[in-house]
């Protein structure tokens, strides 16, 4: 109830004040779930920065491998170990909640192989290959921890977004207007108080 036209009585301005209490804990409620959002985005943060700084090396690593395995083996070779290798990866999403936000959880296991795993004969495929498919399966491992880390700030960015146009609502909208609805009421309660001491004393000067 935040149309400040309503009846000027004391049951009104009872349900005004109660909904006030519950606009600031919700407003409170609503900080300190953007305070933890906001230190949980500045961790992932971190870790993003640590992460891209890995993935770059990982995938120049990668890079250098391949490029020194079709040097010395060929294409053909090198497309027919692929061939034997592949298969699908073992990747699974969950979700966990945080301040009653489901967040997406990437997780995987068994990307990096050991050589007899891979599908091909180990004497059958030459060592520069061999180590361009680990190199690949390290850079696979990698790009799978950035897309964890990026989804998991794109979604906690959003709900700060969120949070602080419901506390901007709050703060703005709501709040003002419960208060001015409760200043009205106030004031017309105190002027209907004057009226009857007023009307009183004309009573009481009439029957004198």
């Amino acid at each position: 109830m935040t149309d400040r036209t309503v009846s000027p009585s004391r049951m009104n301005l009872l349900i005004l004040k109660d909904q006030e209490l519950a606009a600031r804990g919700a407003l409170e409620l609503l900080r300190s779930k953007r305070e933890a959002l906001a230190r949980e985005l500045f961790a992932i943060a971190e870790q993003a920065v640590a992460t891209r700084g890995a993935f770059s090396e990982t995938i120049r690593r990668a890079a250098w491998a391949l490029a020194v395995s079709l040097g010395q083996e060929g294409r053909a070779d090198v497309e027919s170990a692929a061939f034997a290798a592949r298969r699908e990866i073992p990747v699974s999403i969950s979700e966990r909640s945080f301040w009653g936000i489901r967040i997406p959880e990437i997780r995987w296991h068994g990307i990096v192989r050991s050589t007899d795993a891979r599908g091909y004969s180990f004497a059958g495929v030459a060592s520069p290959t061999q180590a361009a498919a680990r190199e690949f399966e390290k850079a696979l491992e990698a790009v799978l921890e950035v897309v964890a880390l990026e989804t998991r700030f794109k979604k906690i960015g959003g709900e700060i977004g969120k949070s602080t146009r419901r506390i901007n609502v709050l703060n703005e909208v709501i709040l003002p207007e419960l208060r001015a609805g409760t200043r009205a009421i106030l004031l017309a309660l105190e002027e209907r108080e004057r009226e009857n001491v007023f009307r009183m004393k004309r009573f009481k000067g009439r029957s004198r």
